[in-house]
């Protein structure tokens, strides 16, 4: 027979987990990690920003279609710091036809977000 957390169990383990006490230290002894990891991740992103927005700007996209682009390019950028090789071209093509399908982004500047992040456009 299987044992059924509560809602109850989960709280008080969660509870148990989370003395703040503990987690402070926890915190105080990895910080210096964290920021490092911390600045070398934001400058990513705000660099792919920039970079994102001049060809966004190129293409006369603008206000609300801006957020879906850059969300794009932000999944793409996240992807291509996981994983590498035949993976990574499987999973772009996917992000591109998810995205064209269900939020109606042009191919052209899809591709163009992919080009600026990878260097090239996976075939399928």
């Amino acid at each position: 027979m299987t044992l059924v957390r509560t809602g109850q169990d989960r709280h008080a383990k969660w509870k148990a987990k989370y003395n703040p006490t503990v987690i402070s230290t926890r915190f105080t002894d990895v910080q210096s990690v964290a920021d490092a990891r911390a600045e070398n991740g934001l400058t990513i992103y705000a660099d792919l920003d920039q970079r994102i927005g001049a060809i966004l700007d190129a293409q006369g996209v603008t206000g609300p279609d801006r957020a879906k682009y850059l969300a794009f390019a932000r999944k793409v950028q996240k992807t291509a710091l996981r994983i590498s090789g035949r993976a990574l071209d499987t999973q772009v093509i996917g992000l591109k036809q998810y995205f064209m399908m269900s939020y109606k982004c042009e191919e052209l500047i899809l591709n163009l977000i992919i080009n600026a992040i990878l260097g090239y456009i996976p075939a399928y």
